[in-house]
């Protein structure tokens, strides 16, 4: 017999208790009170499976838990082939999303088994849990259970992970009749998606139930002193942002941005523009294909691939502010050498 094992992640318990409620033809292994590490897990569900073989597995996973951390230590342990790794669903409690996003209390503050190493924020936690999720079901109605309320939710749901479902948890959850699952790969960073010719996010600029999405492509570097001082006015009523950049002061340098309750900039390796041939063939194909299509012959690879979603967000202002950011035709004409020399106040957390 196969089973296919149903992850849910989720950070409010009686959400997921809820969901749990309205599942049909289906096991559930409660793994969310341990302090499992992700491969001690898979080994915790394996050995379920074999003592109670079933069709299918819900299993519900620690509420510190990132979907991606699940898929990636899926693809390092030997899982037998009659263990199958489905859809990894996310549940959210519909009247705490908003708040949850743009909270920055330490997830280690509230979770036991959290190590005193992790510096994620709650809205971090909360974000990359839904845009890590194949399907996301909505537990509850939101906190004025007007019918408006219900749909924004549902937007923001769908900019924050369009490549999931969304679904209400009152609807049947039939976990014993899923799709077949893909053989396991190693997850994307929604961060880095834009790297490998992924979308990070929809360009929706229109809002739609109160909510915008904006998409910043562009190829000519940030200033890193008018980025900087532009940090606050960007991430202004900003529920979650998330993308790949470079500044001109550090040209060999792919950054992350991330932001939920607060932002973060990250080195996240170079540019394939600096790749010498021979090193090509190392670099994981979809990005190589998508540096080919996308290649300029003064900047090679570098762009900008930036993503951000909120509530009643003005979109035109915000184009222009990170527009604004941009090198000018004077500075762009001085060069990549005379770019390094520019004041960089990033240059400190990036070092």
């Amino acid at each position: 017999m196969t089973t296919l094992v149903t992850p849910m992640a989720g950070f409010w318990p009686h959400a997921t208790e809820a969901a749990v409620r309205h599942l049909t033809g289906s096991a559930v292994l409660d793994l969310r009170s341990t302090g499992l590490t992700p491969g001690a897990l898979i080994t915790a569900v394996v050995k379920e499976v074999r003592r109670a073989p079933a069709p299918s597995l819900v299993t519900l996973l620690p509420e510190r838990y990132e979907p991606d951390d699940l898929r990636q230590a899926w693809t390092e342990q030997n899982v037998p082939d009659s263990v199958r790794l489905g859809v990894v669903c996310t549940v959210v409690a519909a009247d705490l999303v908003l708040d949850a996003l743009s909270n920055d209390d330490l997830v280690s503050d509230v979770d036991p088994y959290a190590g005193t190493l992790d510096d994620r924020r709650i809205g971090d936690l909360v974000a990359r849990q839904i845009e890590q999720a194949g399907r996301v079901l909505v537990s509850g109605r939101p906190e004025g259970d007007e019918p408006w309320e219900a749909e924004q939710l549902r937007t923001l749901l769908h900019r924050l992970a369009p490549w999931a479902e969304v679904r209400d948890i009152d609807d049947a959850i039939d976990s014993s009749s899923p799709s077949s699952p893909a053989p396991p790969q190693a997850p994307i960073a929604p961060a880095v998606r834009g790297l490998l010719g992924y979308a990070v996010g929809t360009h929706s600029p229109e809002p739609t139930n109160g909510v915008v999405s904006i998409v910043f492509r562009q190829k000519r570097p940030f200033h890193p002193q008018r980025l900087f001082a532009s940090l606050e006015h960007i991430t202004r009523r900003v529920l979650r942002s998330r993308g790949h950049l470079w500044l001109a002061s550090r040209p060999d340098l792919v950054l992350s941005w991330e932001s939920a309750s607060m932002l973060r900039i990250e080195g996240a390796g170079g540019w394939l523009a600096d790749l010498p041939d021979e090193a090509w063939p190392q670099v994981h194909p979809e990005r190589r294909i998508a540096a080919t299509l996308d290649w300029d012959p003064y900047y090679g690879d570098r762009h900008h691939h930036l993503t951000f979603i909120g509530v009643d967000l003005d979109a035109e202002t915000l184009q222009q502010t990170l527009t604004a950011s941009l090198l000018t035709d004077e500075e762009l004409a001085t060069g990549f050498d005379s770019w390094r020399e520019l004041p960089d106040p990033f240059a400190l957390n990036l070092s």
